[in-house]
C-alpha cells in the first residue's frame, strides 16, 4: 500500500450521536478568543457590539407635537370657542411666547410644545378665522393630547443591549441614540480548505472528470451572514503533503479551519491522517447523522478543526447544524440554536434507518399549519434540490413510517 493510504479494514471509528456532537463542537469555544474594534456607523450591518451602550441623549428630546394643529391648554378645548393665535413652532423653531388662557399657538409635527400648552388640536377640528383666531368646531377627541412626551422612545443613559446582529433597524437605532462610531466584536476569521484530484476552481473550463469546488462558496456565504471573515483557501490535492501545506498556512491566521471532502475512509480520504503529523486532536470523528457521517472536529495546535463531508449538500446542512450554532455561541447572540417547528406531511415517507436523517423538503403556511413536502430525492450530492428545499425535516434513527397527514419536526434552512 503506498505511504499515507489509509487501511480500510482498520477504520472503526466510534459514531457520535447528533446531540453530542453539537455538544463538543460548542466546546470549541473556549479555544477561540474574539477581540473587538471600533469601526463607523455606515460599516457596521451585520456586526455585533461588543458591550451595550448608553444612549447619549432623550428621544424625543422634549414635549413635541404628533400632528399638524394648534397648541392650546386642554382647559381651553371646547366646541365653539374662540382662541387667539399669538406664535407658532415648527420643528428646530420653537415658540418664543407662552401660552395662557384663551391662547394657542400654529404648531407642526415634531415641533416643541410651548409653555403653558399640555395638548394639540389637529387642524381639521378648527376653522381659520380673520385677526389670527381660530374657532374649535370639533371637540370630541379629548382623550388624545397629541403629545409625545420627551423620552418616550428611549431616555438619555438608558441601557440599549444587542445581542444580535446590527440590521438597518439597529443602525437607525444607534444613529439616533447619538452614535457614530463604537466597539463591535471582531470578524471570526475562518479558512476553508477544499481537498480533492477532481476539485477546480469555478471559471476554469473543465472536462468531464473534473468538479468545480463549490462547496467552499456556500459554506462561506453561509458563514459571512454571522460576522465571519472566510477565506478560501487554494484546493488541496489528495496527498497528504498538499493538505499539510494548506493546514500551515491557515493557522498563521486563523480563528477556525474548516476542511471540506477527504474526510471518510477511500483510499484518498486524507484529510485526517495529514492533520494527525500536524499534532491534530480529535473530539470525535463521526457523526450519527445523515447526511454528514464523517464530520469530524477537534483541535490543531489548540486551533478548532472541524471536517465537513465532500458531497456539496452534506457540507451545507453540517454548516448550518454545527458551525452556526458555534459561530453565535461566540458572538453571544440570540437564538443559538435553531428552532424545530411542527409541521404536517403531504406525503408518506418510509421507514427511518439507523441514523438521524435531516431530509430536505419544503415548508408552507396552509389555514395557520405548516404543510412540508419532502424532496422525493434525498441524495446528497444532488445541489440544485438543496436549492429548492427551505428546509429540513428532522426524523430520529429507527424513526417509523409516516403518513400524510402525520406530524414531523422540521428547522428552517438558512
Amino acid at each position: 500500500m503506498a505511504e499515507g493510504l489509509v487501511n480500510l479494514s482498520e477504520i472503526k471509528q466510534k459514531l457520535t450521536n447528533f446531540d453530542e456532537a453539537l455538544k463538543l463542537i460548542l466546546s470549541l469555544k473556549k479555544n477561540i478568543k474574539i477581540k473587538s474594534e471600533r469601526i463607523n456607523l455606515t460599516k457596521s450591518i451585520g456586526r455585533i457590539l461588543s458591550r451595550n451602550l448608553l444612549s447619549l441623549c432623550d428621544s424625543p428630546p422634549m414635549d413635541v407635537s404628533s400632528m399638524d394643529g394648534y397648541a392650546i391648554n386642554e382647559k381651553d378645548h371646547i366646541k365653539d370657542n374662540t382662541l387667539e393665535v399669538i406664535d407658532e413652532s415648527s420643528a428646530g423653531r420653537p415658540a418664543k411666547k407662552k401660552i395662557s388662557p384663551g391662547k394657542a399657538v400654529r404648531i407642526f409635527t415634531g415641533a416643541c410644545i410651548p409653555k403653558g400648552a399640555n395638548k394639540v388640536i389637529i387642524q381639521e377640528n378648527v376653522r381659520v378665522l380673520p385677526k389670527n383666531k381660530i374657532k374649535i368646531i370639533d371637540a370630541s377627541n379629548n382623550k388624545n393630547l397629541f403629545v409625545r412626551k420627551k423620552g418616550a422612545d428611549f431616555k438619555k443613559g438608558q441601557y440599549i443591549r444587542l445581542n444580535k446582529l446590527i440590521s438597518p433597524r439597529e443602525l437607525l437605532l444607534l444613529a439616533s441614540m447619538g452614535y457614530e462610531e463604537f466597539e463591535v466584536m471582531k470578524k471570526i476569521k475562518i479558512s476553508i480548505i477544499s481537498v480533492g484530484n477532481e476539485l477546480i476552481k469555478p471559471g476554469i473550463k473543465k472536462n468531464k472528470h473534473k468538479v468545480y469546488a463549490s462547496n467552499a462558496y456556500g459554506i462561506a456565504g453561509l458563514l459571512n451572514k454571522y460576522s465571519c471573515e472566510c477565506k478560501i483557501m487554494p484546493i488541496a490535492d489528495d496527498t497528504v503533503p498538499s493538505i499539510k501545506k494548506n493546514l500551515i498556512k491557515s493557522l498563521l491566521f486563523s480563528d477556525l479551519i474548516i476542511t471540506v471532502g477527504g474526510a471518510s475512509v477511500g483510499n484518498y480520504d486524507l484529510v485526517k491522517t495529514a492533520i494527525k503529523k500536524i499534532g491534530a486532536k480529535f473530539i470525535f470523528e463521526k457523526v450519527n447523522i445523515k447526511p454528514g457521517k464523517p464530520t469530524f472536529a477537534g483541535l490543531l495546535q489548540q486551533t478548532p478543526i472541524i471536517g465537513l463531508p465532500g458531497n456539496p449538500v452534506s457540507s451545507y446542512v453540517c454548516t448550518q447544524l454545527f458551525i452556526i450554532p458555534l459561530i453565535k455561541e461566540l458572538l453571544s447572540l440570540q437564538n443559538k440554536n435553531y428552532k424545530f417547528f411542527p409541521a404536517c406531511l403531504n406525503s408518506k415517507i418510509p421507514r427511518n434507518g439507523t441514523r438521524m436523517h435531516f431530509m430536505r423538503g419544503n415548508v408552507l403556511l396552509n389555514k395557520s399549519k405548516n404543510i412540508v413536502k419532502p424532496q422525493k430525492n434525498q441524495d446528497s450530492s444532488l445541489v440544485k434540490t438543496l436549492q429548492e428545499s427551505n428546509c429540513l425535516i428532522v426524523r430520529p434513527p429507527h424513526d417509523h413510517a409516516k403518513l400524510k397527514g402525520d406530524e414531523v419536526e422540521i428547522i428552517k434552512l438558512i
